[in-house]
């Protein structure tokens, strides 16, 4: 199914809303993954029909791999009641491993064809509100608010106020709020929420106890967002004495809060003084982008600009009246459209690079003279080359997309392409448009590995090394590393990654040898994995412990597998405990670091191997092998 078989009207989207609503409940009434998926296929043609249209051409296989990977993604982002309110992800899925949906069928040639194809956004996905829907009112209040998310919550109940149900909100947020000590900043917004609520109930004393409770807070976000509370409604009643001291306070607890220039500007033109407030909008503009307290595009700064220059216009727009306010707070995706008529007309690979081949090392990716001078003009064209691009915006500075128009040449650089990746995997464009932008990211990375292979043959260095202690070969590297990600031909695959970890990269300073030696097992070729591990013998890597026994085991020399088995074991036993385990229990898992050693490290290993342990009919052995020891 393509993105565009589906016109997302008022209607689909109320058909996902009910999808999602009922998978939801779902997944919060069973453990059994596929018992559950077989319910939502169920439920698909009542409460998706365009859907469930959509799809109808497909075969069944088909329809059911990709109500598979939907119902996968509800599974993943659920906060179970039963679970704390936290999800119970499925494992990861290996290309080759069986498919979890119950095929039968392995995961590439099974659900892994629509990976991608849910009409939603898995990443932030919060199905939080549909769990609480179905909870009584009541039990609110025993709800784990120290496991839950404020800010989610906060989100549920602007969800809820849109909907009309102000009511849900207070029993929602009141018990989150009970405690004003134990609140901090993450709490603002719920603390927004409450207080509209309130103000939808009809409950103004309700609601000013809230903002004087809160200018009890110890946090001073807090107790500043009560104050800029309290200046509203003193304003809204005519006390513009009593708003303008409370703003006053507010200034001297946080004078560099950006809010503090919204507040003012609105509270002036509310009390008429319309220059005034157009002469604060200039000062604030210039100070909070001279001093770099918002960042660029920000919807404030276009609102103090607005204001600068013409208020009135500025004031009506905040009414909803102009036709362009989408002109003025929006963003755009030309950037990537620019890239992807770029990309589509890639020059045919050409050597600019010399090597100086000497006792097995090709040395250093030097660019020629032309190539060099390109790369010089980049930087001037480029600056956040070698920077993080986390802190930066090349998508809105865009001078260097007409550079690269003007110099096609520049594709023949690896460090240029690796700064248009790094750009790529960094943005945040709308789905049509990523889609396309990650389809030209692949042709590129595939132009990189094949001019790779151009200038190492060029150079007559073709099995020599290419070591990434030269910070000139890390661009070529990175890239070829990129594509290999990406391929879907598992012999193409296999070779690329033996070059670059045997030829390219032996000290496998990118950490690519699990990999390989995973998918050498698997296409039949133990011996080779055997010497990938023997390569590395003082390897700390715990993935390869193992693997050295499941080749070994692979080979027929069981004696050998358990000896080896004995070591990793005696080096690793959380990875065997873990992995021979019928329902081991996930850890906690932080994304950015591993525990050498941990329970961390053993459920990863678990994710990746398991599969292949089972597929290879050497689970049974490896149980017997350890509890003999």
């Amino acid at each position: 199914m393509q993105d565009d078989d589906i016109e997302f009207d008022d209607e689909s989207r109320a058909e996902i809303d009910r999808l999602i609503r009922e998978a939801t409940r779902l997944v919060c009434a069973t453990r059994d993954f596929t018992m559950g998926l077989t319910r939502f296929i169920e439920v698909l043609p009542e409460l998706a029909p365009q859907l469930a249209l959509a799809t109808a051409e497909n075969d069944a296989e088909s329809r059911r791999a990709l109500c598979s990977v939907l119902f996968r993604e509800i599974w993943n982002h659920v906060p179970r009641p039963d679970n704390g309110f936290r999800p119970l992800p499925m494992p990861k899925q290996e290309r080759n491993s069986p498919c979890q949906c119950g095929s039968g069928k392995k995961y590439k040639q099974c659900c892994g064809r629509f990976t991608g194809a849910a009409p939603f956004e898995a990443q932030g996905l919060s199905l939080l509100k549909y769990v609480l829907e179905d909870l009584p009112l009541s039990a609110y209040a025993t709800l784990p608010f120290r496991h839950l998310s404020a800010e989610e919550l906060a989100f549920v109940a602007d969800q809820w106020l849109q909907e009309g149900h102000p009511d849900k909100v207070s029993f929602l947020l009141v018990p989150l709020l009970a405690d004003v000590h134990k609140l901090d900043a993450r709490h603002e917004a719920a603390f927004d929420m409450l207080g509209d609520a309130y103000l939808h109930l009809g409950l103004p004393e309700e609601r000013e106890a809230l903002v004087e409770r809160m200018l009890g807070a110890g946090d001073p976000t807090l107790k500043c967002a009560a104050l800029h509370r309290r200046c509203t409604m003193l304003s809204d009643a005519g006390r513009w004495p009593e708003a303008w001291q409370a703003f006053t306070q507010a200034q001297r607890l946080q004078p560099d809060n950006p809010a503090l220039s919204h507040l003012e500007v609105i509270m002036l033109a509310a009390e008429g003084k319309i220059e005034r407030a157009q002469d604060r909008a200039l000062f604030w503009l210039t100070r909070l982008t001279r001093q770099g307290l918002v960042e660029d595009g920000d919807p404030l700064l276009e609102f103090l600009r607005a204001m600068s220059e013409n208020p009135e216009a500025a004031l009506a727009m905040m009414a909803g009246e102009p036709d362009d306010a989408d002109d003025v707070f929006g963003t755009s995706d030309e950037w990537a459209l620019a890239l992807i008529d770029l990309l589509e007309d890639l020059p045919e690979p050409a050597c600019h690079y010399a090597l100086r081949p000497k006792n097995g090392s090709a040395g250093e990716l030097a660019a020629d003279p032309t190539l060099s001078a390109l790369e010089q003009e980049w930087e001037e064209v480029f600056p956040q080359v070698g920077e993080d691009l986390d802190d930066l915006s090349p998508w809105e500075d865009t001078e260097w997309l007409d550079w690269l128009a003007a110099n096609p040449s520049a594709w023949q650089s690896f460090r240029i392409m690796d700064d248009v990746v790094a750009v790529v995997d960094g943005a945040e464009t709308d789905d049509d448009v990523d889609d396309e932008l990650l389809e030209m990211e692949d042709k590129l990375l595939a132009h990189a590995a094949t001019l790779l292979e151009t200038v190492i043959a060029s150079n007559q260095a073709q099995g020599c090394r290419l070591e990434w202690g030269w910070l000139e070969n890390r661009p070529a590297l990175r890239l070829l590393e990129g594509h290999i990600d990406r391929l879907d031909d598992d012999g193409e695959r296999v070779r690329l990654l033996e070059w670059l970890v045997t030829t390219l990269n032996p000290n496998d300073n990118q950490g690519l040898r699990e990999n390989l030696a995973r998918m050498m097992i698997l296409r039949g070729r133990a011996a080779d994995a055997l010497a990938l591990c023997e390569r590395y013998p003082d390897d700390g890597l715990g993935a390869m412990l193992y693997a050295r026994v499941l080749a070994l085991h692979r080979m027929g020399r069981l004696d050998a597998a358990a000896a080896a088995l004995a070591e990793a074991r005696r080096q690793r036993p959380k990875i065997l405990k873990t992995l021979i385990a019928a329902r081991p229990r996930m850890p906690e898992l932080d994304v950015d670091t591993v525990e050498i050693g941990g329970d961390d490290e053993a459920w990863y290993y678990r994710m990746d191997w398991l599969f292949l342990w089972q597929e290879l009919d050497a689970l049974a052995w490896l149980k017997k092998a350890a509890k003999a020891a």
